[in-house]
């Protein structure tokens, strides 16, 4: 069997070509893909830094004060803000927490404006209304930390292998 001799360089120039190609498409997409990573984390970091930022009332104490969702102009274009990046990069079950957990804020920012006759000093029946949904506003805090921690991958212990622990010193060897 004959082979021309031609063809040979040609084809390796053709698979060099074709080697390199793929390399730096693999690249561009391991660089995008860390871009979008980078852009998510610092995205799920803000969403747990602002889902109760206090804003409206920064000297006073975090624990005296629950926060009932946003309340001057600022804290609304800070939420629409933190909305729109959470439904452009977080996951769909990020974001989908993300408004659940901005839907039971929004609950007991309701039942505090529209039911409460005056927030500062509850009456027993406002304590007793609220108080459900203020556990389902912490359930659902708690539901979104939990999935970021889940997906920045923050939220699992990490295993030694047996291999690589470290062994104990029982003392001199004889």
């Amino acid at each position: 069997m004959n082979v021309d001799t031609t063809l040979i360089p040609a084809l390796a120039i053709l698979a060099t070509a074709g080697t390199s190609l793929a390399a730096l498409w693999h690249q561009r997409r391991t660089s995008e893909e860390a871009r979008l990573w980078e852009r998510r984390a610092e995205l799920y970091v803000d969403l747990l830094a602002k889902q109760h930022p206090y804003l409206a009332e920064a000297d006073m104490d975090p624990a005296v004060r629950p926060y009932f969702g946003p309340q001057t102009p600022e804290e609304w274009e800070l939420l629409q803000v933190l909305s729109a990046r959470a439904d452009a990069f977080a996951s769909e079950a990020v974001a989908r927490l993300w408004r659940d957990a901005i839907f039971h804020v929004y609950n007991v920012s309701t039942f505090e404006t529209e039911v409460m006759s005056n927030p500062q000093f509850p009456t027993e029946e406002d304590e007793a209304g609220i108080a459900p949904l203020l556990e389902k506003r912490a359930a659902a805090s708690e539901a979104l930390r939990t999935q970021i921690r889940i997906e920045l991958k923050t939220g699992k212990r990490r295993r030694i292998p047996w291999s690589r622990r470290p062994r104990a010193i029982s003392g001199p060897p004889h």
